[in-house]
C-alpha cells in the first residue's frame, strides 16, 4: 500500500495538433501529428509499454491508434511524445462535409498510456484534449479554396 501511494501518477496533456497537409486540397491520407507532454512526477524514471489514441471530429472516429513501442520516461522531467496519427481519408472527406455548414463543430484527441511503475505493475493513465471549432472560420483563416 505504500507503494502505491509513494506513486506519482503522470501527467500526460495533448500540447498541440498539426495537420501535415490540407485535407481540402489533398485525396491522399492526410496526418495529423499530436505533440503530447507527459510529466514524469517521480524520483525515477518509468517506461511506457502501450499507448492508445483516437481522434474524432463530430461523431466520426477519424483514426484509431495502438503502439507498443518502449519510451522512457525520465524522472522528475518532461517529455514530449510526437505521434503521428494517419486520418482515414473517407471517414474525413464524410466528416468534412457533414461539418462544412456547422457554425461549431466538437472534435477530440483521446488516448491513454500504460506505464510500468516498480512494484506495482502497469498503471494506465487516460489523456484528453476536446473542443469546438467553426469550419468556416478555419478555412477563411487558412485561404483554403473549395469547390
Amino acid at each position: 500500500m505504500l507503494v502505491r501511494e509513494a506513486f506519482k501518477s503522470p501527467k500526460v496533456r495533448v500540447v498541440s495538433v498539426k495537420l501535415s497537409a490540407n485535407p481540402f486540397l489533398t485525396k491522399d491520407p492526410t496526418e495529423v501529428v499530436l505533440h503530447i507532454e507527459v510529466i514524469n512526477q517521480n524520483s525515477y524514471a518509468l517506461n511506457v509499454s502501450r499507448a492508445a489514441y483516437s481522434v474524432t471530429i463530430g461523431n466520426r472516429e477519424l483514426a484509431s491508434v495502438e503502439q507498443n513501442e518502449q519510451l522512457r520516461l525520465e524522472p522528475s522531467r518532461e517529455t514530449i511524445v510526437i505521434v503521428p496519427v494517419t486520418l482515414n481519408p473517407g471517414a474525413l472527406t464524410s466528416a468534412l462535409h457533414e461539418v462544412i455548414e456547422a457554425r461549431a463543430v466538437p472534435y477530440g484527441f483521446n488516448g491513454s498510456i500504460e506505464v510500468e511503475a516498480p512494484l506495482i505493475g502497469i498503471v494506465r493513465i487516460p489523456f484528453s484534449k476536446t473542443g469546438t471549432f467553426d469550419p468556416l472560420d478555419f478555412i477563411r483563416r487558412k485561404k483554403i479554396p473549395f469547390n
